[in-house]
């Protein structure tokens, strides 16, 4: 899932016009500086990081109402100059949150206070790094990020809006400088991804600027927008039309091309060592991934060591359900996979797969569809708090489809937006995997959790800047155990899916440390996945190489809060309440998990009296 998201529901709203309010009317501050009331800190902060960060503002789709001036016209500021800004802003609000007696507090307020004080620590940690993460990146660099930026979340609702879509284009030139001037940095320190991902990275830049400019989705999907806008009358239609092009030829085009040229000459120098290792002080810096992904203190071989014990633990699991459904003749696992395979692998068998044709397609958004359907009216089985907003299953976009897997995006903050489920349809999902997927992506997983943190009363805008892996990928698997504690797979068969989907996130363990710690290669990766998995994917393994630490956040996530659960009902017995035990989990949204396991011990205190 992505970064940036959420906060949404009229008691939201309502809350942050206040304070808005409280914001024109107070002009008391401290002599730092600061403000007296957190809250109002809480809302500062959110609005100067918004300033500095326009893409942000447009992604997350504040309201109007709310006051907070988003430049839709911009691009974020990517020159070393511009994250000077960023960690000013992160040293500042760092050190005001220091100044606060914590004792005067709400208890609402002082969890906030914790989390924010965990991110911006976090981050000063990280400055050393500024510069680690690749400029060369198929998932979050540029080229995806902007295609995205513009053609999913620019929306454009009047002619205002249409000459800020062109006015971004035309900022294109800037920015791209502003990468080549880090990725400069980059090259000359050795920071530059396999060869196969740049070479992968250079054909996809290619191929955009191979497509003619009323061609390009820039265009067609700007041109399919303001065809629909009875506002825009067709003089300004034409104009808006021809000025876009314009930008596309004039300025993005050429930015692209000094790009591709760049990128095209780092392409023959790039070496084949896969892992962070390779990078200046690249064992410390894996180590920040590892802490900022999974907000946990283990090291990287702890990490590696739990997802060998998961891997072995999960592997004696499924050869029991192997068995089930008359897998026989041996105990070893990967004989019994072969023979599953061997059935469940029949792409033309449509008791597993739906048919690789358009009707297929549809066939597999509907299904989606059901499960979420299904699964909604079993929720209060589980939860006294189930969120009013609705999710829905669409494709991932076709220009995506290479580099983005099955993801779920949240709601728009301005309600213009419910939550969707995307699947990616460039290949044929296995029926058996369908139902865990669904209950991580939709619900019980990210929709439920991420929607009911938008409807909490005291809901902070400032947490839509960012969530805690740890806690939101720990959550999203712990629904799919969930799930299967209750029931809901109801065959064999979804069992197994479920189970091969956590195998996959106790392999990533594996993986990511292997690579980035043991000093894997590629290949040695893929086949350990190949051997253990039953199906390996150099994509997957790509994603672990460009975005070390993240793939180890869900096991790690996972395994606290069923360790916390445990905890729990050990401590309170007969008292012990699971939609009680849940609401704690989930009433203050995404934390570090600290910060979660002191609100666990809270509550068994307080339940325990």
């Amino acid at each position: 899932m992505n970064s940036l998201f959420f906060i949404r529901t009229e008691y939201a709203l309502l809350k942050t016009i206040f304070l808005l309010n409280i914001l024109v009317s107070t002009v008391c501050a401290q002599p730092s500086g600061r403000p007296r009331d957190i809250e109002i800190l809480f809302r500062n902060f959110f609005a100067e990081y918004i300033a500095l960060r326009p893409e942000t503002g447009t992604i997350i789709g504040i309201p109007a109402s709310w006051g907070i001036n988003v430049k839709n016209s911009e691009l974020d500021d990517e020159s070393n100059e511009g994250l000077d800004k960023i960690y000013g802003l992160y040293r500042k609000y760092y050190k005001w949150l220091a100044e606060y007696d914590r004792s005067s507090l709400s208890p609402s307020q002082h969890i906030a206070a914790d989390v924010l004080a965990w991110f911006l620590d976090g981050e000063l940690q990280g400055e050393r790094f500024r510069n680690h993460t690749y400029i060369i990146h198929p998932m979050y660099g540029f080229h995806g990020t902007f295609v995205s930026l513009m053609t999913e979340h620019h929306r454009i609702s009047d002619i205002s809006d249409a000459e800020a879509y062109i006015a971004r284009l035309n900022c294109v030139e800037t920015k791209v400088s502003q990468l080549l001037e880090r990725l400069e940095i980059q090259d000359q320190n050795g920071i530059i991804p396999p060869a196969h991902i740049v070479e992968a990275y250079w054909q996809m830049l290619s191929s955009f600027v191979q497509t003619p400019y009323d061609e390009n989705l820039i265009y067609t999907s700007f041109k399919d927008r303001i065809s629909n806008l009875a506002s825009i009358s067709n003089g300004s239609r034409g104009r808006l039309l021809k000025d876009c092009l314009e930008a596309l030829e004039k300025k993005v085009y050429p930015a692209y091309t000094r790009f591709i040229e760049r990128i095209g000459r780092i392409r023959h120098t790039a070496g084949a060592d896969a892992g962070v290792w390779k990078l200046p002080e690249g064992d410390e810096y894996y180590r920040y991934c590892l802490r900022s992904h999974t907000t946990s203190k283990m090291t990287p071989d702890e990490i590696h060591n739990l997802g060998l014990r998961e891997v072995e633990r999960i592997q004696r699991e499924l050869i029991k359900q192997f068995k089930k459904v008359g897998i026989n003749g041996s105990d070893k696992f990967s004989e019994l996979l072969l023979k599953y395979i061997e059935i469940a692998g029949n792409r033309q068998d449509e008791q597993y797969f739906f048919p690789p044709t358009a009707e297929g397609k549809i066939q597999t958004i509907l299904s989606y569809q059901a499960i979420i359907d299904s699964m909604r009216t079993q929720l209060p089985l589980m939860f006294s708090s189930i969120p009013r907003t609705e999710v829905h299953v669409a494709r991932v976009p076709e220009y995506k489809e290479q580099v983005a897997g099955t993801y779920y995006q949240p709601p728009k903050l301005d309600g213009s937006e419910g939550g969707i489920f995307y699947a990616n349809l460039s290949y044929q999902h296995q029926k058996p995997g369908m139902k865990a997927l669904t209950y991580h992506e939709a619900i019980p997983g990210h929709h439920l959790q991420i929607a009911l943190e938008q409807e909490q009363t005291e809901a902070r805008i400032f947490k839509t800047l960012f969530f805690f892996t740890g806690y939101v990928e720990g959550w999203a698997l712990y629904a799919e155990k969930l799930a299967g504690e209750y029931g809901f797979y109801s065959d064999t068969q979804s069992l197994i899916g479920y189970l091969r989907s956590e195998l996959l996130r106790a392999l990533r363990l594996v993986v990511d440390t292997g690579i980035h710690h043991k000093k894997w290669t590629r290949e040695k990766a893929y086949t350990y996945m190949l051997r253990n998995l039953g199906w390996s994917d150099y994509a997957q393994i790509d994603r672990y190489i460009v975005w070390p630490g993240q793939a180890c956040a869900y096991k790690v996530g996972e395994l606290r809060i069923l360790e916390l659960r445990r905890r729990a009902q050990e401590s309170l017995g007969e008292r012990f309440d699971i939609k009680e035990f849940h609401d704690v989990i989930l009433r203050h949204g995404s934390v570090p998990l600290d910060v979660l396991e002191q609100l666990v011990n809270d509550y068994i205190e307080s339940s325990g009296k």
